[in-house]
């Protein structure tokens, strides 16, 4: 089937992105087209860095697709980026990846997009390129917030910064990681915190996510309502010194008690209690979750879902 492609990195899928896979899917009905976005993996900046640049990763992939598909898009294709990608000029990737790989009729990219060898192509040539090969470009225009543009680079520093008020406003919903819940060291039953486990955590080529800490948060897939909770990204300090450095998402919801292994939750970050840190003892860590639990009982008594977010930004 033919289809109208959104291209991006479309690393957080904010606003910005969303409006532009928004049209794609409106052109896809208009035409009748499959609405498609195409992306890549890994992201092209972690092959090719700026100088000594790590690149933070925003969200995992599950959450890249489940994001998309909340737009509209009935398909996601994920393009490896390696050396013979890399390598492709503007006209091979327009008319291997765009012609005869998806038979695309419309694409629709960003302002500043570019394509090809070294992003030898920009959008212009894109255009060129489509009057010659058969599909309409239709150029997306910047989507901003106050003063600035919405980027994921905006985004990626509103992480870094825990402003987690801005991440909410450049995304439309809270910072959240979809995973399956996996069994874990059973520490937190022990210390009377039951946790559930994600180790689906995004991380740049170094290991480190883009969020750490303690955080109020929501918890979706267990019940047909969020459930609130206190949520940790760590690497586990206290128990696992000496040890390679892997992190998890622990969440103890409140009032939960039911097994849920093997299922699919998202966890929603409301808002940051405090960093991570090692503890000198067991006890310290106990006192350290009960008074993380009180504080985030009260913010998550006050906080808006998601749902109620997607209301609001539209």
């Amino acid at each position: 089937m033919d289809c109208a492609v959104a291209i991006g990195n479309f690393d957080g899928v904010h606003r910005g992105h969303q409006a532009l896979l928004e049209e794609v899917v409106q052109a896809a009905d208009l035409r009748g087209l499959l609405p498609c976005a195409v992306t890549f993996e890994p992201h092209p900046k972690e092959v090719y860095p700026h100088g000594h640049e790590v690149l933070a990763r925003v969200n995992n992939i599950r959450d890249k697709v489940l994001d998309i598909g909340a737009c509209g898009i009935q398909r996601v294709i994920f393009l490896n980026f390696n050396e013979r990608l890399a390598r492709m000029s503007p006209r091979q990737f327009a008319e291997e990846i765009l012609v005869d790989g998806l038979h695309a009729r419309w694409v629709t990219v960003g302002e500043d997009f570019h394509f090809g060898y070294k992003g030898q192509g920009n959008v212009q040539d894109l255009k060129a390129l489509g009057k010659e090969l058969g599909f309409e470009v239709w150029v997306s225009p910047t989507l901003f917030h106050g003063k600035s543009r919405i980027s994921s680079t905006r985004l990626r520093k509103a992480l870094q910064d825990n402003d987690l008020f801005e991440v909410t406003q450049l995304l439309g919903h809270h910072y959240h990681i979809t995973g399956r819940v996996v069994h874990g060291q059973e520490l937190g039953r022990t210390l009377g915190f039951p946790t559930i486990n994600l180790d689906c955590i995004p991380v740049d080529k170094n290991g480190e996510p883009a969020v750490k800490g303690v955080y109020a948060v929501f918890v979706h897939g267990l019940a047909p309502y969020p459930l609130g909770g206190v949520a940790t990204i760590t690497c586990r300090p206290t128990v696992t010194a000496g040890q390679p450095k892997k992190y998890l998402l622990e969440t103890h919801i409140f009032d939960y008690h039911s097994d849920c292994y093997g299922k699919i939750v998202r966890v929603e970050f409301l808002d940051k209690l405090r960093d991570d840190k090692k503890f000198a003892n067991l006890d310290e860590l106990k006192a350290a979750i009960n008074a993380d639990a009180q504080k985030a009982r009260g913010l998550v008594g006050l906080a808006r879902s998601d749902t109620e977010l997607t209301e609001m930004y539209g």
